[in-house]
């Protein structure tokens, strides 16, 4: 075991590592103080959800190095695409189903060390399967996904994104959707055809989102909240007192914070005026904190990791291994463009943490797998070089 490990540090990526490392750091200490004041004025002990955090950090550096050490081929296996699948609609009907909601959303199951949430489960799961899929059918010479015969497993990814939709989680549901289209795409595929499909798509979309301003089509029922947020992106203003709310604070927090910041610690949006400080809209507190120059240094790490990613998937021999780094780096990439997007008014608020830094437990522990795997990845192409170069 022990020689095992000392051969895998041999062929560590750090350029991977690093980032990852610094950010969950830089996590640790924003929790701590977007979180310490407003536990506070509860009487609480200022420390608790960094004591969590920290926790969290630790557990997923404990599956980052499970994930990279672990023959991951055996996750190609047609048992785990079953039985993951089973496990995952399961867990997704429970949180539904069997579940309080939590800010309209029934998205997370209480295992009292942390909330699960499924939804995220789902994200890597969704990475094994489609790259599967997707490498046993060019193995059969299926050039266009229209010429697919065998349409079962789309039907169980597609069962998959409905139950994360009827949560109901948007934020979720759009980053599986993306995960499964960058890698169809990546794939090859007709793009004319798909770019083509991909573009009615958004255009159909888009004119749904302009047909909502005028009309509520979810007035009484469980996605009313979506339609709140969607209100609050168009004028935050005009709704200040209820979901704009956070938005406006948010503006408020980034205007405070300049080039510099004010300072770690003295953030005013945070004293009971920003709500989910710590979590959603962790980075409007560190551009109140840290300003614009600790904003682009996280931004940059973030971007680091994702073209890694990405750059570990191009240098891959083997369509799996290039599939799945680009699903992961796809999952890191738009989780973190949605959650700057909202903290900027850019995007609605859809309830997507910032990728290593937001509090969360499953976020975490499911993001330091999917970067464990990368590494494992890294590792066998360092050692195959070698490998290639000594013989």
């Amino acid at each position: 075991m022990m020689k095992k490990l000392r051969n895998k540090l041999h062929y560590f990526d750090f350029y991977l590592f690093i980032p990852y490392i610094i950010l969950c750091g830089i996590g640790v200490v924003m929790v701590y103080s977007a979180s310490s004041i407003s536990l506070s004025y509860t009487s609480s002990a200022t420390n608790t959800y960094m004591i969590k955090q920290l926790l969290y950090v630790f557990l997923g550096l404990f599956c980052f190095t499970m994930a990279y050490m672990y023959r991951f081929k055996k996750l190609m296996s047609r048992k785990f695409i079953i039985y993951g699948f089973i496990v995952i609609a399961l867990l997704l009907l429970y949180a539904k189903f069997m579940t309080d909601p939590i800010n309209g959303a029934n998205g997370w199951i209480d295992l009292k060390v942390f909330s699960l949430q499924p939804a995220e489960l789902c994200k890597l799961y969704l990475v094994f399967f489609v790259a599967q899929l997707l490498t046993r059918r060019e193995n059969r010479a299926v050039a266009d996904l229209s010429r697919e015969k065998n349409w079962k497993p789309w039907f169980l990814i597609i069962t998959l994104l409905l139950l994360v939709f009827i949560e109901p989680d948007l934020g979720g549901f759009s980053i599986n959707a993306m995960i499964v289209i960058v890698m169809v795409l990546a794939r090859g595929i007709n793009y004319r055809k798909t770019l083509f499909q991909l573009a009615a798509l958004l255009l159909a979309v888009g004119a749904g989102v302009q047909l909502m301003r005028l009309w509520n089509p979810l007035k009484g029922t469980d996605y009313a909240y979506m339609y709140n947020r969607l209100v609050a992106f168009y004028n935050p203003f005009k709704v200040a007192s209820t979901s704009g709310q956070q938005l406006i604070n948010s503006y408020y927090a980034i205007s405070n914070g300049g080039l510099f910041g004010l300072g770690l610690g003295n953030s005013i949006q945070k004293r009971g005026y920003l709500p989910e400080a710590h979590t959603d809209f962790i980075l409007a507190v560190i551009s109140e904190e840290l300003g614009v120059i600790g904003v682009t240094f996280v931004l940059l790490l973030l971007t680091w990791l994702v073209l890694r990613i990405y750059l570990i998937g191009v240098r891959s021999n083997n369509t799996y291994d290039t599939l799945v780094c680009y699903g992961i780096g796809t999952f890191v990439g738009v989780e973190a463009l949605f959650n700057i997007g909202a903290v900027n008014g850019l995007l609605p608020i859809t309830g997507v943490t910032l990728p290593f830094v937001s509090y969360g437990g499953s976020s975490m522990i499911v993001l330091s797998l999917a970067l464990g795997v990368v590494m494992n990845i890294s590792i066998n192409q360092r050692r195959g070089l070698k490998d290639r170069i000594n013989s």
